[in-house]
């Protein structure tokens, strides 16, 4: 392959490397395809399920920041656990407050939730994620309203899990907790 230098240009006389550039886009496109194709961008399979039932919990409501409810906001909480597995035990956990909506007919706002399930004898699921809530001063979730947040650990017989933990609130003030564990 010759170049010949032409201002800050360099130029190619061979035909050739135009053909391989031109082939490119295929060969990238066929590399997608396999990955795809490949598990390695598909969802994990669902290996353990199981619930936990939360009895009503203890709030303690931190207003930092601006008086009343504003950003920053923290709601501390704990309560006892039982999961149909057999496990027992207590959660723990903070909300803080993200996002307020600003418009009178904006009826929610985003909070930021850290909680840990210590299931006795060193075996704990660690949840961390976003939620949804009332934007009305209400310290708890809506009501038959499910949220979604990621399991991001654990110890014990839990070590290292991943997966995610759906949370409703049910009408007699407790939760219920839907695990799904992934390998």
């Amino acid at each position: 392959m010759s170049y010949r230098k032409t201002g800050e240009n360099l130029r190619s006389d061979d035909s050739s490397v135009v053909q391989r550039i031109r082939k490119l886009p295929l060969a990238t496109m066929f590399a997608v395809i396999v990955l795809a194709h490949s598990g390695v961008l598909q969802a994990a399979e669902v290996t353990v399920k199981f619930t936990i039932h939360q009895d009503e919990p203890s709030l303690v409501h931190v207003d930092l920041g601006q008086d009343g409810h504003s950003h920053g906001d923290l709601l501390a909480f704990d309560a006892p656990v039982q999961a149909t597995n057999g496990d027992k035990g207590k959660l723990s956990g903070f909300v803080l407050t993200v996002d307020i909506p600003e418009k009178d007919h904006e009826v929610f706002q985003d909070r930021i939730v850290s909680m840990v399930f210590d299931l006795g004898d060193a075996n704990t699921l660690v949840i961390s994620g976003k939620s949804v809530y009332p934007h009305r001063g209400e310290l708890e979730m809506a009501k038959n309203n499910p949220q979604i947040r990621a399991i991001i650990g654990g110890t014990g017989k839990y070590i290292g899990a991943r997966g995610q933990i759906s949370t409703t609130r049910d009408d007699d003030g407790g939760y219920t907790h839907l695990v799904e564990l992934v390998d």
